[in-house]
């Protein structure tokens, strides 16, 4: 009897360790070779062109390059989140480890700007994970200027600027997030 329930316990542990693994995966990417197209490459990896281009936004189908790498479609996973003070898609994309421009394309973005209080559609289904440097992220005190975070951090005034998305640079915010490395 003693043995059937740790064998039932055995089974149960680890099918929670296969569902806990399943959800942090890495991502599965096709190089593309002579010959592919994305016809084939739904085929092969039993999806369809339709989804092969929509976990691959700027993409021209009949302009594969050899040696291009495509992310091979998984099932979707979102989260959500509600746009807070001092968050943009570029800090989003490295709070959720995922890239920005799936983030940006998730929620049909042309910019990192979002409204406060709008809600957001996270792709999980792009995590990163450790295969991504991880970001060094500020969170702008009173009295910081940008020349001044940009000086602690050893990085140019046009960077952070560009990792933000900031249109004014006088206008930064006490609370506001800022990528900064």
């Amino acid at each position: 009897m003693k043995r059937f329930s740790f064998a039932i316990m055995f089974v149960l542990l680890l099918s929670l360790a296969v569902t806990a693994s399943v959800g942090a995966a890495e991502p599965k990417y096709h190089t593309i070779i002579t010959g592919d197209t994305l016809h084939k490459l739904a085929r092969k990896y039993e999806t369809t062109v339709v989804e092969i281009l929509d976990f691959n936004p700027g993409i021209t189908p009949d302009k594969l390059v050899v040696g291009q790498k495509l992310l091979v479609p998984v099932e979707p996973l979102w989260s959500y989140h509600v746009v807070q003070p001092g968050d943009n898609a570029a800090s989003l994309a490295a709070a959720y480890q995922v890239p920005v421009e799936m983030l940006r394309a998730a929620n049909g973005l042309n910019h990192d700007k979002l409204t406060v209080g709008e809600t957001i559609r996270v792709p999980i289904h792009y995590y990163l994970g450790d295969s991504q440097p991880e970001q060094v992220m500020h969170t702008v005190e009173i009295g910081d200027s940008l020349y001044k975070i940009a000086k602690q951090y050893t990085v140019s005034l046009a960077e952070l600027i560009e990792w933000n998305d900031i249109a004014d640079i006088d206008n930064i915010l006490a609370g506001q997030t800022l990528i900064v490395g």
